[in-house]
C-alpha cells in the first residue's frame, strides 16, 4: 500500500460531491460505448501540466515517483475531471533501450516547465535494427526509469482507483510499433527509409510489433491485472501518405488487437495534421472506441466546425470522437475562445457520435490554469440528459 495514495484516499474518500448523476468513470466508459452520457465528458490529456499546477518543477519530479503520484491526484481533486493520465515522458519509452552510461547525453532538462526534451538513439536504420535484434532493451532494463518510475507510478495511480471504488478512471498510455519505430529514428530519417529501404523498413517494423506485442504482456499483468481499464495508444504514422499506410500500418493493426483484447476501453491517440485516410483505418480497427485526433491535413481548406463535423460522420457509428480545444489555444488563448472552441466541437459531433472533451495532444505546462477551467466549465455547461 502506497502511503501517497493512502494520504489522498484518507483525505477524499466519501466527501466528494457529485458531478451529475454520473460518476467520472460512467461518464468517460459511456461515451466510448457510444451511449448517451449525462455530460459530455472532459478528459484532458494533462501530462506535464498536472506537474507544475501542483507546484512541482519537472526536474523536481524526474525521479520522484511519490511527488508525481501527488500531481496527478491532486489535480483531479481539484478540478474534477473525467480521467486522471498517468504521467508520462520520452525517457519511459526508450531509457531501456541505451546503457546507463550514455542516457544523459539523449535526455535534456530545459526550464522547470518545460518537456524532457531526447536525442534519437540510432542514427542509421541498420543500428536501429541492431538494438531490436540484440535486445537490447532487455539488457539494459535493469535501473531503468521504465522499471524506477512509470512502473510504481501507473501502481500507485490504480491503487487510488480501486481504492476510491471507481469513481474515475486512470488511463494507461502504451506506444504503438510506428510511434517506437519513428521515435528511437527521428521522423524525418524514418519517412526517407520507407521510400529508399523498403523492405529493411519493413523488418524494422515487423522488429518494433514483436518487442511492442513483448510489452503488452507486461499491461496485462501489471495494468488489466490491477484494474487497469482505459488505455489510450499512443500512435505514430502521423505524417504518412495514404501509399506508406497501406504498406506498413499493418503492424498497429495487430498491436491494437491484441490491445483490445486486454483492456476493455482502447482509444486511439493521433495528434498532428490528421489525413482523412488514417482516419479511416483506426476507425476500421475493431474493439478501438474511440480516436482522439488533432487538426487537419495540409491542403484542407476547412474551419474547425466543418472539420469537426467531417470527423464525427467518419466515426459515427462506431467511435466516440474525442477533442477540442487545440493545444495551441488551449496555451495561448483566451477563455472565452477555449469555451467557444469546445461548445463548437460538441456541437458539431453530438449529432453524428459522442464526444468527449480531449484536446488532440498534452497541454502544455505554459497553458493557463483559467484556460483549463474554460475547458471544463464549457463541457459541464452541455448538459445531455
Amino acid at each position: 500500500m502506497s502511503q501517497i495514495v493512502d494520504e489522498w484516499v484518507g483525505r477524499l474518500k466519501g466527501k466528494l460531491p457529485p458531478i451529475g448523476e454520473m460518476t467520472h468513470w460512467e461518464r468517460l466508459a459511456g461515451a466510448m460505448d457510444l451511449k448517451q452520457t449525462d455530460y459530455v465528458p472532459v478528459a484532458p490529456e494533462l501530462d506535464y501540466w498536472q506537474i507544475t499546477y501542483a507546484g512541482y518543477s519537472h526536474r523536481e519530479i524526474y525521479h520522484d515517483v511519490d511527488k508525481t503520484t501527488d500531481a496527478c491526484i491532486k489535480t483531479w481533486a481539484d478540478l474534477r475531471l473525467d480521467a486522471i493520465w498517468m504521467y508520462v515522458d520520452i525517457s519511459h519509452q526508450i531509457e531501456n533501450f541505451i546503457p546507463a552510461e550514455r542516457r544523459a547525453e539523449h535526455f535534456i532538462h530545459r526550464g522547470e516547465k518545460d518537456y524532457l526534451m531526447f536525442k534519437p538513439i540510432a542514427r542509421t536504420l541498420d543500428e536501429a535494427i541492431e538494438m531490436y535484434e540484440t535486445r537490447a532493451f532487455e539488457k539494459h532494463l535493469d535501473g531503468s526509469r521504465p522499471v524506477t518510475h512509470y512502473t510504481p507510478h501507473m501502481l500507485q495511480l490504480l491503487e487510488f482507483q480501486e481504492r476510491m471504488d471507481r469513481q474515475v478512471p486512470i488511463i494507461v498510455g502504451i506506444a504503438t510499433p510506428t510511434n517506437y519505430a519513428e521515435t528511437i529514428v527521428e521522423v524525418q530519417n524514418f519517412q526517407r527509409w520507407m521510400v529508399t529501404e523498403p523492405e529493411k523498413t519493413q523488418h524494422y517494423l515487423n522488429l518494433c510489433l514483436q518487442e511492442r506485442l513483448e510489452a503488452l504482456e507486461f499491461y496485462r499483468q501489471f495494468a488489466a491485472g490491477n484494474g487497469g481499464t482505459f488505455c489510450c495508444l499512443f500512435g505514430g504514422a502521423r505524417t504518412w501518405g495514404p501509399k506508406h499506410l497501406a504498406r506498413f500500418a499493418g503492424v498497429d493493426r495487430v498491436f491494437a488487437e491484441k490491445a483490445t483484447q486486454i483492456f476493455p476501453y482502447v482509444f486511439w491517440h493521433h495528434c498532428g495534421r490528421n489525413l482523412p485516410r488514417a482516419l479511416e483505418l483506426i476507425r476500421d480497427l475493431p474493439g478501438v472506441k474511440g480516436i482522439q485526433y488533432d487538426m487537419p491535413y495540409y491542403g484542407q481548406d476547412l474551419s474547425w466546425p466543418q472539420w469537426f463535423e467531417q470527423v464525427a460522420r467518419l466515426l459515427g457509428g462506431k467511435q466516440c470522437a474525442m477533442n477540442s480545444p487545440t493545444t495551441q489555444l488551449a496555451c495561448h488563448g483566451r477563455p472565452a475562445e477555449v469555451r467557444r472552441m469546445v461548445r463548437e466541437f460538441i456541437d458539431a459531433t453530438i449529432p453524428h457520435t459522442t464526444a468527449c472533451v480531449m484536446p488532440g495532444c498534452e497541454v502544455d505546462s505554459f497553458s493557463p490554469l483559467e484556460n483549463v477551467k474554460a475547458m471544463i466549465e464549457a463541457g459541464r455547461a452541455c448538459r445531455l440528459t
